[in-house]
């Protein structure tokens, strides 16, 4: 029973601790929750609930502990709850925590595991958490075959009854009866510790043997009694129901590899969507910040020179004036296929907002880059959109700054870039202008 209460825990802590992670990664200290991100974090909870076996809801909250809406309700504060009190304010020395069982905003009975989320500097952002009701356990002991007069009872750290198969005696959801089992023998339980002996009075008909042992890592109790008419062997007990248990476990994750599967669909789609653009599929400014440390980091070890060209579509603003947001939505479409096609060598392309968009040249020259913009320029002269009012022709302003000594981050290089592009517009757009050091 220990073995398999660790099992289904840990399982559950490595997919929670995953979570946490892909959470971090995609900036959720700062993602602002619309009803679409509410739609997508719900969908990717709902997800992983069904594939935990002990799961009855899959939960976040944010920084200030309030429940963030997924499956359920939302905007609830839960800072008095203990896994915000032990995950918010032990200055990240707590990972996970599994609590002590209470009554949820739905009057459940629940155990709570929760795992810290962080920002990228290692702050608290929130927790990320799953619900497990007392039914969990009450299944578990009903696969277990007791002979005739034992009994088998599952305890929270703080001797509630989560489980039993006396519930007569001990009752689900309340505290247990020391009379039957003395306070002192049981109170300190350590680590993967055992103990036996024998009841203070009659219980479940007889006076027992009892057999408690702590499950590894976990806040819970595992306590076998048997009549003393009986002969007593908790061990046995013990491994028969680890094997039953176990058999179930291994067929339960083989029936879920297909959730395993969704799942990594999922991961790959919200990937996409935190570090690509939409409209026209280019790396978004998250993205190009990425990647830009890598350049730099590039340049100053091993000398990887590279340029920086920042780009203006001329007149773009008079364009969605007079033609409306759709057309100018495939101007950006169409201009993007352009410029991403002129990307070799380990560039890049990206869309950082609007109009706005930049390219990474890597290992040319400044003679070099001027004439690969130039081509571009050409190239994008020569795109056509056809609208009800006529056909579109594009013009564009490019400025082109080239990493130096100096550069640390991507700030410095485009605003030196932009000072370019500045002249590229003053001096009558359509051209290149390439910043002078």
């Amino acid at each position: 029973m220990s073995i398999w209460l660790q099992t289904a825990f840990n399982h559950s802590n490595f997919v929670l601790t995953q979570l946490s992670k892909d959470l971090t990664q995609d900036g959720f200290a700062q993602l602002a929750l619309s009803d679409n991100h509410y739609q997508e974090q719900a969908e990717v909870f709902e997800l992983h609930y069904q594939t935990l076996m002990n799961a009855i809801h899959v939960f976040a909250v944010d920084k200030d502990c309030v429940l963030l809406k997924t499956k359920t309700i939302g905007g609830v504060d839960l800072s008095s709850r203990e896994y915000c009190q032990k995950l918010r304010n032990n200055d990240g020395e707590i990972k996970s925590v599994i609590t002590a069982p209470f009554k949820d905003i739905l009057n459940r009975n629940v155990v709570v595991q929760g795992v810290r989320i962080t920002n990228k500097k290692g702050d608290f952002a929130g927790i990320v958490g799953l619900l497990t009701d007392f039914t969990f356990f009450t299944k578990a002991l009903r696969s277990a075959n007791l002979s005739e007069g034992s009994s088998i009872t599952i305890l929270s750290r703080d001797f509630t009854v989560l489980a039993t198969t006396v519930p007569r005696y001990l009752p689900i959801g309340e505290p247990m009866d020391f009379d039957y089992v003395p306070y002192d023998k049981i109170n300190g339980l350590k680590y993967n510790q055992e103990l036996m002996f024998d009841s203070n009075k009659k219980y479940n008909g007889a006076y027992q043997g009892v057999f408690v042992k702590k499950a590894s890592d976990l806040p819970f109790i595992i306590l076998v009694t048997k009549a003393k008419n009986y002969w007593f062997m908790p061990l046995y007990i013990t491994i028969a129901t680890v094997i039953f248990l176990l058999l179930a476990l291994t067929l339960f994750l083989i029936k879920n590899v297909n959730y395993f599967s969704r799942l990594d669909i999922k991961a790959q789609h919200y990937s996409k969507l935190a570090l690509y653009d939409d409209l026209t599929g280019s790396c978004n400014r998250r993205c190009f910040k990425a990647k830009m440390m890598d350049y730099i980091a590039a340049y100053h070890e091993r000398d990887r020179m590279f340029s920086v060209a920042l780009f203006d579509i001329d007149y773009f603003k008079q364009i969605n004036d007079t033609y409306g947001h759709d057309i100018g939505d495939e101007v950006l479409r169409q201009f993007s296929l352009i410029c991403e096609a002129k990307v070799t060598n380990g560039g890049l392309f990206a869309r950082l907002g609007g109009d706005e968009f930049v390219m990474v040249l890597v290992n040319t020259t400044g003679l070099q880059v001027k004439a690969i913009l130039n081509e571009l320029l050409r190239s994008i002269c020569k795109i056509e959109i056809a609208t009800d009012a006529g056909i579109i022709r594009l013009t564009c302003s490019i400025g082109v700054a080239e990493v130096s000594k100096a550069t640390r981050d991507c700030t410095e290089v485009l605003n030196k870039a932009d000072e370019a592009l500045y002249q590229a517009k003053k001096l009558g757009r359509n051209q290149v202008v390439i910043y002078q050091y």
